[in-house]
């Protein structure tokens, strides 16, 4: 698989983690999509197409649960270690903090989701 699509790969993934966070306390408001277009186009840049697509999936059409989803972003992450490299990691830690800073500040349940994030991220 080239790196290219790995990273696009990870992109998702990062969107995944980004909507399990907004989605944490009481679902998703018009506001917390529009941070997350917002931060997600200024740390992704051109590849924020990737992330889009897959927030607007799960948000749009497949509504999981964030257990389901969390659980997918670890499994990308894991499959995709070869090229998530440290500033990406850096970068997904990021975009998730921004997202949870966006709308209503930083929750307890958001904080307990970051932990476990970061730990998980060490742990690949």
């Amino acid at each position: 698989m080239s790196t290219d699509i790995e990273k696009r790969e990870l992109y998702r993934a990062i969107a995944e983690m980004a909507y399990v966070i907004a989605k944490a306390d009481h679902g998703l408001s018009a506001e917390e999509r529009m941070a997350f277009r917002t931060i997600i186009q200024e740390e992704l840049d051109y590849d924020s197409w990737a992330a889009q697509s897959r927030f607007e999936l799960l948000d749009e059409i497949t509504e999981p649960s964030i257990e389901k989803v969390y659980n997918e972003a670890i499994h990308d992450f894991r499959l995709h270690k070869r090229v998530f490299n440290e500033e990406l990691k850096e970068k997904a830690l990021r975009v998730v903090k921004r997202v949870a800073d966006a709308c209503n500040g930083f929750s307890d349940k958001e904080a307990f989701i970051m932990d476990r994030f970061r730990h998980d991220l060490n742990n690949l």
